[in-house]
């Protein structure tokens, strides 16, 4: 349930730092920004979410499992971060 929290808010700070620095440099183009915040939101926040109701009803999540969510969890931040820095670098080129 933390996590599910955790990326929520990451993907809102997400959408607004992109709208807002696009709009303060003046960059009407597209951008790997745009989509930076909706990959927090669907595949973190709602993943996360998803993953408690499953965890609810089926009780399948033990040390194995915890090790594939640790993977996705660095998996994911990883390609946001990724995804960060080369939208900074379209944005201001």
């Amino acid at each position: 349930m933390n996590a599910f929290i955790v990326y929520g808010v990451l993907g809102l700070i997400g959408g607004v730092f992109y709208c807002e620095f696009t709009k303060l440099n003046g960059f009407t183009s597209f951008t790997t920004l745009s989509v930076f915040h909706t990959r927090y939101l669907m595949l973190g926040m709602v993943f996360f979410l998803l993953l408690v109701v499953v965890e609810k009803n089926f009780h399948f999540v033990d040390n194995k499992a915890l090790k594939y969510l640790l993977f996705y969890c660095i998996g994911l931040n990883l390609t946001v971060v990724m995804l960060v820095v080369s939208g900074v670098v379209q944005v201001l080129s």
